[in-house]
């Protein structure tokens, strides 16, 4: 490990005034820089089967096009392999007041204020999702399937993510890139919906590119990207509903946002079969709560960004300077507005 890495983990240590947490996230990530390995020599020596060989140069693929292609920051994140021997490389705690959809945030060092924490222990993410239940939070727990260090340190691919089908691999590599590219401290969702546009968008070009725009790949990935599109439309709405009831206030307005998700469990079921796939089937089943909306909400407004690259012309380099300037805002989603 270079010495150059081990200041960067002293300095994330120092910020984080060396409490436990930070001490834990160090040591994780330690690890990971530890243990990854070139992708050339994990190549060469077969250690994969042949169908994660090809996943991994569909990564370099999919990467090579986002940097030359839609723009992003050229980086030598990707070219390493982490095996997580099957587990999740992270674990993300969310939470949110019952009433409204007023989220807990916390400060990190380097990204400013964010409405999650993340854990590479699945105990210590249950503990934090415990005390905040005690608290009267609602909270939502979830695996990770990738992360950014944002130049830090140099991502690898995690052996999970090779488990993603090639449309959401290529999605997922080229969110990931963007967070590299353009990154608004203390903007979390502002941050997560951009990216995920640029994953979504990106994807569609990069595999028309790759097998031509009449391709059963194409059409696949195109789906794919009208099935998210209409369930964050349909979040949306629920989103709006319940906004609506807390914002009317009242004593009963636990009880009554029941019959709300109750709503929401059944228009659902008409909107999924409107779906080309069933990867959505487990939404909006069993109890849910703010905190699970707030983290599907987060991923999703992509009509906001639409709107915008549609406005310079669907020219990459026009929409990432529209990004720049709008990451400097105090409120970058009504810097967008303009």
């Amino acid at each position: 490990m270079t010495s150059a890495i081990v200041r960067r983990l002293s300095c994330l240590c120092l910020l984080g005034l060396c409490s436990c947490y930070y001490l834990a996230q160090a040591g994780g990530q330690l690890d990971i820089l530890a243990h990854r390995q070139p992708i050339g020599d994990i190549l060469q020596g077969r250690q994969l089967s042949d169908e994660d060989a090809r996943k991994l140069t569909l990564v370099a693929d999919a990467k090579e096009f986002g940097e030359r292609v839609l723009g992003l920051t050229k980086s030598d994140n990707y070219t390493t392999f982490y095996d997580t021997r099957g587990r999740p490389v992270s674990y993300v705690v969310s939470a949110c007041r019952k009433d409204r959809f007023e989220a807990v945030t916390w400060w990190f060092p380097i990204v400013g204020t964010l409405p999650y924490k993340g854990f590479f222990s699945l105990d210590d993410a249950r503990a934090e999702a415990r005390a905040l239940e005690a608290q009267g939070y609602d909270v939502a727990l979830r695996t990770v399937a990738a992360y950014s260090t944002l130049g830090w340190f140099s991502d690898p691919v995690f052996s999970t993510m090779l488990k993603n089908d090639d449309i959401d691999l290529a999605v997922l590599i080229l969110h990931e890139l963007t967070h590299g590219t353009v990154f608004a401290g203390g903007q979390g969702d502002w941050n997560e919906a951009m990216a995920q546009f640029v994953g979504v968008e990106g994807a569609v070009q990069f595999f028309i590119a790759r097998h031509g725009a009449e391709s059963p790949e194409v059409k696949a990935a195109r789906d794919r990207i009208e099935d998210e599109e209409r369930v964050d439309e349909f979040v949306g709405r629920v989103h709006a509903r319940l906004g609506k009831l807390y914002a009317a206030g009242g004593r009963d307005v636990i009880v009554r946002r029941e019959q709300v998700w109750a709503e929401a469990r059944d228009e659902f079921a008409t909107v999924r079969r409107s779906l080309h796939d069933d990867s959505y089937d487990a939404m909006f089943r069993g109890r849910l709560n703010n905190a699970d909306v707030q983290a599907q909400r987060r991923y999703g407004r992509l009509d906001v960004f639409r709107k915008v690259f549609d406005r310079v012309g669907r020219d990459w380099e026009k929409f990432f300077a529209a990004m720049r300037e709008a990451s400097a805002a105090t409120d970058p989603f009504k810097a967008l507005e303009r």
